[in-house]
């Protein structure tokens, strides 16, 4: 730029700031939105100073640079108009006051605060963002930092969008939420940000570099990192790209960063962080008083039992209208009742976006035109309430006060809300088709609002019970979104099939929704499918159960549920009393360390920490731990690493797809001849063709087209016909793999037959064939909606033969990375182990590896029935030594938001390692009930795991300081 253009860029700022108060440009508009302030000009480039930040065109692009805090920066860019009058639904923070200058020089402006450089090129406007002290910390590609293409949806105008960044070779990225997937790092990665029944999304990345990216746009989103760099597109952006740059010293105040932008996660009530119970479904109302009486009987500790669908009624008109059948369940106010007053547990109830036709609650919102004309899957009689309404949220909770709420219901558990209409939502784009159906919604197309509805619903559950209830909001949601947090709703994985592959998944992926800063995630301890043959008396899915929950206890919160099986950790005790153990074990240290977790869970309210946390927070520049995607730490202290394979019952590998060779059509082809019928039964024939072999997932455009003669991928059956030969002789295992239903029969015999509706599964038998015995085979398949799948499989007699030759020893040993930069202890056995370095141990069913950092104060306390049992209880305190170590303990009335008032008390365990000292100071705060004295037993773990009489010290405690001396 030459002297003459840039004085005349300086004037033009000064004139636009004496044509209004001085910098009272804010560039924004009343709803938050970009407004443009620069005017077009002939230049290539021009700005003006903003009130909190700086405003530049480039070419035909405006963008903004705005301070949301010292270290928060919010860049929106768009072509010089709002297709939107909507505010944000993400962010609540509003642009902050930072002291800040601009620098210019020939090829850049330059942003300057005391945290952050911002540098601004004239050429492409892309931004490259500095610490202070010069370090680099993100940038935008040079080139083309972002593309904005208007386009028109719906009849509606909008922004295609993509916004193009360079990471740098030895930057680490996680958060964006729950794909599925055993990975963590999102480097090299493309991801389809579209929420899914088993997907979670959450447009928050993380880096090691401790800065962090939230994009605010809730269309459909992809993500991909490649050799030439990153990107993100947006397929609708109405507001033009829109996102937030967070820095902070630690990754951590990231997160917090994140928090202050989005809204505080408020307390849970204690009793959230025991244990759920939950099935599909219980069916009565004295059954599901039964189970938990036999929980107390045994006494296993219990804080919820939940109750699934269909209370209402059936898969009928009466779908989610907040009623209860009267037949099943005749009183729910006494159930209510009984579960509180008697056996000290708390009900969680399933409701849906989706609502029954003959209900009430359809008929408030239908006078008001707030539901959407697609049937819901499952009932046929339900559609789905418009949400984006703040009338029909008002509707919706209404009618959930009155028929749950005012009956005592406790939490609420919000089903399907990503939002499930077609099918069961296990497929990105059957979902985005699905949710795209809903035409318009009370904010726009659903184009642009695609994944939103999650944060929508739970926003009106919470307002709602927060203006008629002091009681805390707990709300279980099988979707979520960036500022969901904020509703007290917490997402789960969704529904998820039993197998070590996907208890390995859960682990990355409840560690990406933390780190995508969302602190509660819990998932179906055992998969809620569980196909393995005889269920929960297979001694590998048993296994299997022991190992999830082992895991599922250091997920924030603690929760069983699933279909298919019996799950009750009470029914196994006689039956197969190594799960029990195992079961009651891990539950134990869960109820012993809730004085611990309870802490964990304050320090998220009040200084937005994360309680399940992947290595990276506390180990960034360990280049090992980065890649690690089956080991996280839970609070401070605990490194946990849940064993993911089977040790002890390993089964057999899957049955091998039946070759060409063998099969023969009925006029002597290879292959078998395969008839297609529009229905479900065998209705109307269609196409028909020959399959060489029979292995099909019909995986839909534009991968490929639906089967001969269908013109749809849904409602569709198949018969496959001919001849099998018998290679060789002896014993076959012969079955099918299938999803949804499927029939087999040889010889005109059915043997195996399995025509439901569910996840991929697996169905086999054993039958003799004599080598050239010729077979005649038949074939059947049924499929609904959601995932296709099916395959005719066998395993022959020498195929046996040599999976019997290659049986393994049982191998108990598992192989953990410390972190380096401190020590470790195992905690089962306080032996110390330096970092940086795998340690091999054996464990059996009831242990895993499980270590705790040098460094660790871990209050501990009795084993409980319930989390609020036994509040006067000693508290063991544990110190594991090699560093200093601090915990704050907190305490409140474990129920109300009394907390918010100030209503609390809390008091810090202070070590010193080199005098051997804990410090224990005075309590601040209090609250009506509390616990005014306690007895604390400090224990200093030793080497050898058995803590001399010399190392254990109590004392009384009563709010005063006291100083603990240990030996040297």
């Amino acid at each position: 730029m030459n002297k003459f253009h840039l004085i005349r860029v300086m004037i033009f700022s000064a004139l636009i700031h004496i044509s209004m108060p001085l910098y009272a440009a804010t560039g924004l508009d009343v709803h938050g939105q970009l407004h443009a302030v620069v005017p077009p000009a002939s230049n290539d480039f021009a700005f003006v100073r903003l009130d909190d930040g700086v405003q530049f065109r480039i070419h035909d692009v405006v963008k903004n640079v705005v301070f949301y805090g010292p270290d928060t920066v919010r860049v929106n860019s768009n072509l010089g108009m709002v297709y939107t009058a909507q505010p944000s639904l993400v962010v609540v923070a509003k642009p902050a006051h930072v002291a800040f200058t601009v620098e210019q020089s020939a090829d850049s402006v330059s942003i300057v605060s005391d945290k952050l450089r911002i540098k601004v090129s004239r050429r492409t406007g892309a931004l490259t963002f500095f610490k202070a002290d010069g370090g680099l910390l993100y940038q935008e590609q040079e080139d083309q930092p972002q593309s904005i293409k208007k386009k028109e949806i719906s009849a509606a105008p909008t922004y295609e969008v993509s916004h193009s960044f360079q990471l740098q070779p030895d930057e680490s990225i996680y958060g964006l939420g729950q794909y599925n997937t055993p990975y963590m790092d999102y480097r090299g990665k493309d991801v389809l940000l579209v929420q899914t029944n088993i997907g979670i999304v959450v447009p928050f990345m993380i880096s090691t570099r401790r800065y962090g990216i939230m994009w605010d746009m809730y269309s459909k989103m992809t993500f991909k990192d490649y050799a030439g760099g990153s990107t993100l597109w947006a397929e609708s952006a109405p507001a033009g790209l829109d996102y937030y740059f967070i820095a902070a010293p630690t990754m951590d105040g990231v997160i917090a960063g994140y928090r202050n932008l989005t809204g505080v996660a408020p307390m849970f009530p204690k009793a959230a962080f025991g244990l759920f119970m939950s099935k599909e479904r219980y069916k009565t109302q004295d059954r599901l008083v039964e189970v938990v009486k036999n929980f107390r009987q045994d006494h296993f500790p219990i804080d919820y039992i939940v109750q699934d669908w269909q209370y209402w009624g059936g898969s009928d008109g009466t779908w989610s209208g907040m009623t209860w059948d009267r037949q099943r369940f005749p009183d729910p106010v006494s159930l209510t009742r009984t579960l509180h007053d008697q056996l000290h547990v708390k009900l969680m109830v399933s409701i849906w976006p989706s609502i029954g036709n003959d209900t009430g609650l359809a008929h408030a919102l239908d006078a008001k035109g707030l539901r959407f004309t697609p049937l819901h899957w499952i009932s046929k009689q339900a559609r789905i309430y418009d949400a984006f309404s703040s009338e029909g949220r008002d509707i919706y909770f209404k009618y959930i006060k009155k028929g749950l709420l005012d009956a005592g219901v406790d939490a609420l558990w919000m089903d399907g809300t990503e939002v499930e209409v077609g099918g069961a939502c296990h497929d990105p784009n059957e979902v985005e088709r699905d949710i795209k159906s809903l035409g318009n919604n009370a904010m726009g197309d659903f184009t642009r609002y695609l994944n939103v509805y999650s944060l929508l619903t739970t926003r009106g559950t919470y307002e709602g019970e927060r203006a008629t209830s002091d009681k805390r909001v707990f709300t279980l949601t099988r979707s979520a979104w960036a500022g969901q947090q904020r509703y007290a709703a917490m997402p789960w994985s969704g529904d998820t099939t039993a197998s070590w592959e996907t208890l390995h998944a859960q682990i990355a992926g409840g560690i990406n929704v933390a780190m995508a800063g969302l602190p509660y995630w819990t998932q179906d301890t055992g998969g809620f499918f569980v196909n393995y043959p005889k269920g929960e008396k297979n001694p590998e899915y048993q296994e299997l159960y022991a190992r999830w929950n082992q895991f599922a206890v250091f997920n924030p919160v603690y929760r069983i549920h699933g279909t298919n099986i019996e799950r009750e950790p009470y029914l196994f005790k006689t039956t197969a009393p190594g799960l029990y153990q195992s079961l009651r074990d891990a539950a134990t240290l869960r109820y012993q360390l809730l004085p611990y977790i309870y802490s964990l869970a304050w320090q998220t309210t009040a200084h937005g920490y994360t309680m399940m946390r992947g290595l990276p927070l506390d180990f960034p520049d360990d280049l090992k731990a980065r890649k690690l995607d089956d080991e996280f730490m839970f609070g401070p202290a605990f490194l946990v690493h849940p064993v993911t394979h089977a040790m002890y019952h390993i089964s057999a590998p899957p049955l091998n797809t039946i070759p060409a060779d063998v099969l023969q059509t009925p006029d002597g082809k290879q292959g078998l001849e395969v008839q297609y019928f529009s229905g479900l039964d065998l209705n109307t024939p269609a196409g028909r063709t020959i399959d060489q072999t029979v292995e099909h997932s019909w995986p839909g455009a534009p991968l490929a087209n639906p089967p001969p003669g269908l013109t749809s991928l849904e409602n569709f059956s198949a018969r496959w016909q001919g001849v099998l030969i018998a290679p060789e002789d002896g014993e076959y295992e012969i079955g099918m793999e299938y999803d949804d239903g499927g029939r087999l029969y040889l010889d005109g015999k059915l043997l195996l037959e399995d025509w439901s509706f569910g996840m991929k599964r697996t169905m086999s038998t054993k039958v003799r064939f004599t080598k050239g015995q010729r077979v005649s085979l038949i074939a059947e398949f049924h499929q609904g909606t959601g995932n296709r799948f099916f395959r005719l499989a066998w395993r022959t007699p020498a195929q046996q033969a040599l999976l019997s030759a290659e049986k393994k020893e049982v191998d108990t040993s598992i192989s953990t990375y410390l972190p380096s930069g401190v020590d470790w202890y195992d905690y089962w056995t306080a032996q110390r182990y330096t970092g940086g370095e795998a340690v091999t141990e054996h464990y059996s069913l009831t242990t895993w590896p499980l270590f705790v950092r040098a460094g660790s104060v871990i209050p501990m306390g009795p084993l409980l029935q319930y989390a609020t049992d036994q509040p006067q209880a000693p508290y063991e305190i544990r110190i594991y030594p090699g560093a200093n170590a601090t915990f704050t303990l907190y305490e409140d009335d474990n129920e109300t938001y009394a907390y918010e008032k100030g209503q609390r008390a809390t008091y810090d365990l202070k070590w010193d390692d080199a005098t051997r000292t804990m410090r224990v100071g005075r309590r601040h705060g209090s609250f009506p009930g509390m616990v005014t004295a306690r007895d604390l037993k400090f224990v200093l773990m030793d080497a050898q795991a058995k803590p001399l009489t010399a190392t254990q010290k109590i004392i009384r405690y009563s709010g005063a300081p006291v100083v603990v001396k240990f030996d040297q």
